[in-house]
């Protein structure tokens, strides 16, 4: 609450204004907060993706989680074919933790999947709040360079150590089809449509 509550003022905001002073100090607190869960949690394929692309490409960490992170809410948001081993988990509950979110955040939510579209539509609204474009190919990163390097990009985000928390099993592929969303800044299915179409 305390990142969409603040960091639209906190970036945007007159450096000079008082509300942009405390939103900063907030959204220091919450980067904190952050860290902590983090450090206790891990972290899962937003920021293995991250790492890969951010490095190959030269964009920003943050800005590549941004582009990134609705495509991994909706992914982890559906129940998968294959868990990852939690062995305090009895079932898969990334959905209803999502919902849960959302229901905090003031947004519709009162089923899962209602949950999960409102809160990874509300992260593409705060993302476009801040300027960030909702695309790589937006951001400047070359579609032959992006697509001829996918292979190898999505087999360094699967080998990456964030990789393995995350709540769904990630496979290549999957990775390979976030990163192609992410690049054009399309849905999933539309991807996974795509290349059906071509494949038939």
């Amino acid at each position: 609450r305390l990142i969409f509550d603040n960091l639209a003022q906190s970036v945007n905001g007159d450096p000079a204004d008082p509300a942009t002073k405390d939103a900063r100090e907030k959204m220091h607190n919450a980067g904190t907060i952050a860290g902590m869960a983090f450090g206790n949690a891990f972290l899962g394929i937003v920021h293995a993706m991250a790492h890969v692309i951010g490095s190959t490409y030269h964009l920003v960490h943050g800005r590549t989680n941004a582009t990134l992170l609705p495509h991994v809410v909706r992914y982890n948001g559906t129940v998968p074919t294959k868990l990852t081993s939690w062995p305090k988990y009895e079932s898969y509950v990334a959905p209803e933790r999502f919902q849960q979110i959302a229901a905090m955040l003031g947004l519709p939510a009162s089923t899962p999947a209602e949950g999960v579209e409102s809160y990874a539509l509300a992260v593409e609204a705060l993302r476009a709040k801040v300027g960030i474009p909702a695309s790589f190919q937006a951001q400047g990163v070359d579609e032959q360079e992006f697509m001829s390097r996918l292979d190898e990009v999505a087999m360094g985000a699967y080998e990456d150590q964030c990789a393995p928390a995350n709540p769904r099993m990630p496979m290549i592929e999957d990775m390979k089809d976030l990163m192609t969303a992410a690049f054009y800044g399309t849905s999933l299915e539309d991807v996974r449509g795509r290349r059906e179409q071509a494949s038939a």
